[in-house]
């Protein structure tokens, strides 16, 4: 075979094992094709450099995030492939440095080790420290909620996925073998956890409204026929699209809602006249007594107008106990619901909004993204959407009821305070830091040729 038909056969195995990869997400959701999908990125790269290395990177991520994020063309239309394309240079920029590591003559499993580190960097900095931040489509989040998560982090997690492939491909069937058992054991020995008794003191019977482009009245008189137990109610986000608090009738409904019907209300609304100017979306909490907090959204949605950043991540005190009341997006980056978990916060209620026209499959990998949060930090959740996924998430990230894409109407479910912290909400949320600053030193290394980096001293001695 020439060397040009072998190249172009290592581009085609890039571009399968790229939509492989992107088959481990939703709607299909195959979680071990991951697997694959890395391998035969690595595979297609053995023997590669410079450019080539990078042109194959950059082809598994254009099939990856092309296939797996398809809907991104339904919200961006042809900007969509810019997207496809910056998140694709990481894919190029991770086989870039394969490609170094193996001219300075790193093999077997010192190269899976590096591999690891090396995904694990880019993938951190592509997620959590990229302007655009887009921490979907994660080796880790393919493997779904495991006993790996409230230690070290979906990220952690996925240090360990692409350290089981990078074994079995560049060193030794068994090693990877191991690996891959481990991460199969931390998934299958993790159980979900029972619902909460209605007799438990520290349960708590939460309905959402499942409501988009519905008006304040729909959802006071929604809230109105709710069961009489309900003692927590939530509206999405951008429930009520403008600052309630301006307009004096409304607010008084809201008020008197909550006084009515025994409630603590949590929804999505905004704040006006912010110093400097504009406006922030937040989550209002409150009850019979009035006001018991707010939380401004953090992370505020690229490209839209989603008001101005909040800068804080506290949870709210409530009758019901400490309450964090992360807005959407905030869920979808480890570091909002970590540290309000820290905070105190006992349980989540969070409101959320995905457009009806953003397709199932964007629901769907959206919503897992709070399992993996929830998981994290062993806290139960409940997330109430416009128009799906609203679901109720155990402490273990696994899902005890739901309302579908699309469907309208109240979703009801029991959640539980917990106290406790995970080991990740103490110290595992480190785990990519150490993780990135020990790929970085590689790759600083790697930038330079071998030679340079040599010190005169050694060159003088070095036998002719």
């Amino acid at each position: 075979m020439s060397l040009s038909s072998s190249y172009s056969a290592r581009c085609g195995l890039a571009v399968l094992s790229g939509a492989v990869y992107s088959l481990a997400y939703p709607p299909l959701g195959w979680r071990w094709l991951v697997l694959l999908g890395i391998a035969g990125l690595l595979i297609a790269l053995q023997g590669q450099v410079g450019t080539r290395a990078r042109a194959i990177g950059f082809l598994h991520g254009m099939a990856a995030f092309g296939v797996g994020l398809s809907w991104l063309s339904q919200i961006f239309g042809p900007l969509a492939v810019v997207l496809w394309c910056v998140l694709a240079a990481f894919t190029a920029m991770f086989a870039e440095m394969q490609s170094r590591v193996v001219r300075r003559g790193i093999h077997g499993w010192r190269l899976a080790g590096f591999t690891a580190l090396n995904w694990c960097g880019w993938e951190f900095i592509r997620a959590e420290l990229f302007p655009l931040k887009f921490p979907w489509m994660t080796a880790g989040l393919a493997v779904g909620p495991n006993g790996m998560l409230p230690w070290i982090g979906v990220y952690g997690v996925s240090a360990f996925v692409v350290l089981a492939v990078a074994l079995g491909v560049v060193w030794r069937w068994y090693g990877g073998l191991s690996v891959l058992g481990l991460i199969l054991l931390a998934v299958v020995s993790f159980p979900d956890l029972p619902a909460p008794s209605a007799n438990d003191p520290r349960a708590l019977t939460v309905a959402g409204l499942q409501m988009e482009e519905a008006a304040i009245d729909e959802f006071i008189a929604a809230t109105r026929k709710l069961p009489p137990a309900i003692r927590y109610v939530v509206w999405p986000e951008y429930a009520v699209p403008y600052d309630i608090r301006n307009d004096m009738r409304e607010w008084k409904f809201v008020q008197s809602l909550c006084q009515e019907r025994d409630i603590t209300l949590t929804f999505g609304t905004q704040l006006r006249g912010v110093p400097g100017g504009g406006w922030r979306n937040i989550a209002l909490t409150i009850d019979p007594e009035g006001t018991r907090g707010e939380h401004h959204k953090v992370h505020t949605v690229h490209f839209f107008d989603d008001g101005k950043s909040g800068k804080t991540a506290r949870p709210i005190q409530t009758s019901h106990g400490k309450i964090g009341t992360p807005v959407c997006f905030d869920c979808d980056y480890e570091g909002v619901t970590r540290r309000m978990t820290a905070a105190g916060a006992e349980m989540f209620i969070v409101p959320m909004m995905d457009a009806k026209p953003w397709t199932a499959r964007q629901h769907e990998q959206h919503g897992e993204l709070f399992r993996i949060r929830a998981c994290e930090n062993g806290r139960w959740m409940f997330v109430c959407a416009t128009s799906g996924v609203s679901q109720v998430i155990d402490p273990h990230g696994f899902v005890h009821a739901r309302l579908p894409v699309l469907a309208e109407g109240p979703l009801i479910g029991t959640i539980r305070s917990e106290t406790g912290l995970t080991f990740y909400t103490r110290f595992g949320w480190l785990v990519p830091w150490c993780v990135l600053g020990v790929a970085v030193v590689w790759w600083i290394i790697l930038l330079f040729p071998a030679g340079e980096m040599t010190r005169p001293s050694d060159r003088a001695f070095s036998p002719s």
